[in-house]
């Protein structure tokens, strides 16, 4: 069973895209760094550190994309858009040299198709990207075809978050499911490594990464970073020539 029926009604045809390696940007698309509004950064001064050590490991552009949650984190815009103009003016004040800007992670229930209809979410970068988090389970999201036409049709981009911990993703269902996510244009995010749990090929997220990367699946790579802990740090970026 795949999830995007009316691919097929249109005619289209999802289609393996060509073998592509992983653009390790300098821009972190995926990070907690906005203080006190979901179970990121608890802190003026934890965010702060939290800036320093992504730029240390080689991030140029952070992108904030704190949880649009309800029942459990229920952001606004327009606060989230307050406390990031607080993040921009504290960077400033520490000389932190990193640009920033305001996304958020959104995450996929029955209210996001009428947030997105409403113009209440959050894009970012060049793409117009909608960075959305799903369900780990082994069902596919029930409301995931209808959001995604949804930000389609505002001519935005669906992306999807950390694709590597979704149990309804794995398996040849699974795959078919993302091969028609890809047919009308959701971009695929995983995870820098963080100790031992994203590394690709090794346990179930790091196979399924390495799937992606065959694939030519990965197009973005985020830390999701969410303290200045060993814990909450990725490994640094890897070098161009690596």
């Amino acid at each position: 069973m795949r999830v995007f029926d009316f691919v097929r009604r249109l005619g289209r045809k999802p289609s393996k895209p060509p073998p592509a390696a992983v653009a390790y940007r300098p821009r972190d698309c995926h990070s907690h760094v906005l203080w006190g509004v979901d179970d990121g950064a608890r802190t003026r001064d934890e965010a702060i550190e939290m800036l320093r050590l992504l730029r240390q490991d080689g991030a140029r552009r952070i992108v904030a994309t704190p949880h649009i949650y309800p029942g459990r984190f229920p952001n606004e815009p327009g606060p989230l858009r307050e406390r990031f103009e607080e993040l921009c003016r504290a960077r400033d004040e520490a000389g932190i040299d990193v640009e920033l800007e305001l996304g958020a992670e959104h995450f996929l229930d029955e209210t996001l198709v009428r947030r997105v209809e409403d113009g209440a979410h959050v894009c970012f970068g060049p793409e117009r990207y909608v960075l959305f988090e799903a369900h780990t389970g082994p069902t596919i999201p029930v409301h995931l075809d209808d959001a995604v036409r949804a930000i389609v049709a505002r001519g935005q981009t669906p992306l999807l978050a950390h694709v590597e911990r979704y149990r309804w993703a794995r398996g040849e269902e699974g795959w078919e499911v993302l091969a028609d996510l890809r047919a009308v244009g959701v971009r695929f995010q995983v995870n820098r490594t963080v100790g031992h749990v994203n590394v690709p090929g090794e346990g179930s997220r790091g196979r399924a990464i390495a799937r992606l990367l065959e694939e030519g699946w990965v197009d973005e790579v985020g830390s999701d970073l969410h303290r200045p802990t060993a814990d909450g740090r990725p490994d640094p970026y890897p070098s161009p020539a690596a």
